[in-house]
């Protein structure tokens, strides 16, 4: 059994970061992240202001990290759920269609080496992404809505959620037939995985547990609050490795 060589993944993660970014996909989720998430912080800063005056004139006041700050952070984690597709959807999907999966790996470089640099490759371009998103809060920080440490505690969960959304595309990639079939079944997978929290609170106590236990939703929204929850952490490493598992061991 061939050993693993880190160079191979990372000289593969290296040439599709380039091929990415040059490609209309990488273009298509720049545009798509940044638009959507200025949008969301100029929701949240309108909504924000119309129920603070609000609870104003009933002489209170709104928490402006809770009711600002923390709400929009959580609402960049469905623009990340949109764009993951765009980051795996080619990953192995083509050579599936095309049958040259076993061509491909006839190349001195093993499945385990292949896997790790799609995932190298797209959770560095979604990560980005989400860095580029997050500027923004530094201002609202230095106007005095939140602080470093929730950011920081908010950029540990967006690195998990990343890592977690990209395995899951990946699993998704190595036995879909084509990149449009890959796309559309990790977004199906994500959402459903999302939807699940929004669910819970229709049905029983027994049952809602359960789907909050496993929608991504919930989760991400602790580390927003500044949660660091070790059930978190967890959560979110075992589906990316379980997700690259599956990925690696597709078609074998």
């Amino acid at each position: 059994m061939p050993s693993f060589r880190l160079r191979y993944a990372l000289t593969l993660a290296s040439g599709e970061w380039k091929s990415f970014w040059s490609s209309p996909a990488g273009g298509l989720s720049i545009l798509v992240f940044l638009l959507l998430s200025g949008l969301f912080i100029y929701n949240s800063v309108a909504s924000y202001a119309l129920l603070n005056l609000s609870a104003m004139s009933r002489g209170g006041a709104m928490d402006a990290t809770l009711g600002l700050f923390s709400a929009s952070l959580e609402q960049l984690g469905l623009i990340i759920m949109l764009v993951t597709p765009l980051t795996t959807m080619k990953a192995f999907s083509p050579f599936n269609a095309g049958g040259h999966l076993d061509l491909l790996l006839s190349l001195p470089i093993t499945r385990l080496e292949l896997t790790l640099g799609y995932f190298i490759s797209a959770f560095l371009s979604l990560l980005l992404l989400t860095l580029l998103a997050l500027l923004p809060y530094l201002f609202l920080i230095f106007l005095g809505v939140g602080s470093f440490g929730l950011l920081l505690n908010s950029i540990l969960g967006f690195i998990l959620l990343i890592s977690a959304f990209v395995a899951v595309g990946l699993a998704v990639s190595s036995r879909a037939l084509s990149p449009l079939a890959s796309a559309l079944a990790t977004l199906g997978l994500l959402a459903l995985f999302w939807a699940l929290g929004w669910a819970a609170p229709y049905l029983s106590r027994q049952v809602a547990y359960v789907l909050m236990g496993l929608a991504f939703g919930p989760r991400l929204t602790h580390f927003s609050l500044g949660l660091l929850d070790l059930n978190d952490v967890v959560y979110f490493l075992v589906l990316t490795i379980v997700g690259l598992y599956l990925a690696r061991s597709a078609g074998r």
